[in-house]
């Protein structure tokens, strides 16, 4: 799979000269004139070293007058690049020949890292034109202050020329700027993995609020933001997986196997508090992946203290797919065994009482290395998972157990082949997600999660808002109409 990268920048800022640099010939057609450069995106496919590397040159952005015939022309074709793409993009080359840190690159940046890719590719800023630099690397010195005020977080940078010397011998300042931008490389390799420690707005809600983040941060006024807005809407959003069972099943285990490498440590079977979650980013038979890792019951039924407890979680976790625009999805973890009714009151909680029945579900069995054929396990006991009225559109009989032995690394092999599948039948092009607004989903979540307190005994409602103001920092009034519809629902 070769390393796809978008290079872009303003209008000539030597955004060919830097593909021809990665390739070490002219691949990419050069011009001085502004009006013969590169028109929408042009395709260069080379190799540096032994890594195979597609390359996309783009148009030039300006800085016309708002509202210009030609001013859009190149977010429109940028657009069109982004919803072109088979593969996922590794690495963006963000171009400028400017001394300093101009306000197009500035915009340009934040439309691909707010705008197209929520923060999921890493951005490279490649300053060019450094050839009369004593130090070419001096320009990022000049500009590092104006980088952080502006809170461009780039995953590196590299001060090139991408002009040879005409005397014998080897270029030394060519070479040394080709090495420096094939260094960069190792920011996208080689698991072209993205964690995000704390979720970020995903990119749902950047097209669903498009008009302030590109009119404030790439430039653009209302009119022309909405004209943007149309065209990428359906385009451009991640499907959104719920990943869910009791501690210890191996659900970040099932993580690790679908993104081919731990993406995260997997924990020695310590209690969660319910309803804790930690969302990933990873890419599956080419296409993006948000996955929310959370922590389920252990028990059929919680006491107060444990209900109370979950109140904050399950207002982060609801906020953060409200944010994401809802549940594609629902992956219910399971560990190979007996059936018992812990799992079904797992079950209960994320398909009944958070995507009240309107969200698929698909079900992955883990720890069965043990087992001749793991698939076995799923023909003994479907009729038992339909008798605890489990349903599901798919399954896969894993181990994720990563044992340094021929036979574990077969079945974990096989393992990650079968949870693709089912990734690839299941998640399709994102539809139409289970959606509601915060508050009313965190009510009716709250109130169905009362079913599983012990002896019916429900939290006293000042107790709720306690919680809810203190430690979800919701202000009194949203509380107060939380705690109206908890007390007018059935």
């Amino acid at each position: 799979m070769p390393l796809n990268i978008i290079v872009v920048g303003e209008t000539g800022a030597g955004k060919s000269s830097v593909i021809n640099l990665l390739a070490d010939r002219d691949v990419a057609s050069v011009s001085s004139d502004v009006d013969t450069c590169t028109k929408a995106f042009a395709e260069h496919k080379f190799k540096v070293n032994s890594t195979e590397v597609c390359a996309y040159d783009t148009m030039g952005f300006s800085s016309a007058y708002v509202d210009s015939l030609s001013r859009l022309v190149p977010y429109e074709k940028a657009c069109n690049l982004i919803s072109s793409l088979k593969s996922k993009i590794n690495l963006v080359l963000l171009c400028t020949n400017k001394d300093k840190l101009s306000i197009t690159t500035q915009h340009v940046y934040h439309l691909f890292n707010d705008f197209f890719f929520d923060g999921t590719v890493p951005i490279i800023l490649v300053a060019t034109y450094r050839e009369k630099e004593t130090s070419m690397d001096s320009w990022w010195s000049r500009n590092l202050k104006d980088i952080n005020k502006f809170r461009l977080r780039f995953a590196g940078h590299a001060c090139v020329t991408a002009q040879r010397s005409r005397g014998p011998g080897v270029d030394l300042r060519y070479q040394q700027s080709r090495d420096a931008l094939i260094q960069l490389f190792g920011t996208a390799t080689p698991h072209h993995r993205v964690v995000l420690n704390e979720p970020v707005y995903p990119l749902f809600n950047r097209l669903a609020d498009a008009t302030e983040i590109l009119t404030e941060k790439c430039g653009l006024s209302s009119r022309e933001a909405g004209l943007l807005t149309r065209k990428v809407n359906p385009l451009l959003r991640i499907a959104n997986i719920v990943l869910f069972g009791e501690t210890g099943v191996g659900k970040t285990s099932v993580i690790n196997l679908i993104a081919g490498y731990n993406i995260s440590p997997v924990s020695s079977g310590v209690r969660g508090c319910t309803l804790d979650s930690k969302e990933y980013r990873l890419t599956a038979n080419e296409s993006h992946l948000r996955i929310f890792d959370t922590v389920g019951l252990n028990s059929p039924t919680v006491n107060q203290s444990d209900y109370l407890h979950a109140i904050k979680k399950a207002y982060k976790l609801i906020d953060a797919l409200n944010r994401a625009g809802g549940v594609d999805l629902l992956i219910f973890c399971m560990r190979g065994g007996r059936l018992n009714d812990a799992q079904l009151k797992n079950y209960r909680l994320f398909q009944e009482y958070l995507c009240e029945k309107k969200v698929p579900v698909a079900i992955v069995v883990t720890h069965l290395e043990q087992e001749d054929s793991m698939e076995q396990w799923w023909e003994n006991n479907e009729e038992d998972l339909k008798s605890f009225k489990i349903d599901s559109i798919g399954h896969a009989c894993v181990t994720a157990i990563n044992k340094n032995t021929h036979l574990f690394k077969d079945k974990l092999e096989e393992s990650r082949q079968t949870v693709l599948r089912l990734l690839k039948t299941c998640v399709h092009e994102p539809g139409t997600p289970f959606f509601m607004e915060t508050d009313k989903w965190l009510s009716a979540f709250l109130k169905k999660m009362g079913h599983l307190v012990r002896g019916g005994n429900f939290p006293k409602m000042r107790a709720i808002r306690e919680k809810l103001v203190e430690e979800c920092s919701i202000s009194k009034e949203r509380a107060n109409v939380i705690i109206e519809e908890l007390q007018r629902q059935e």
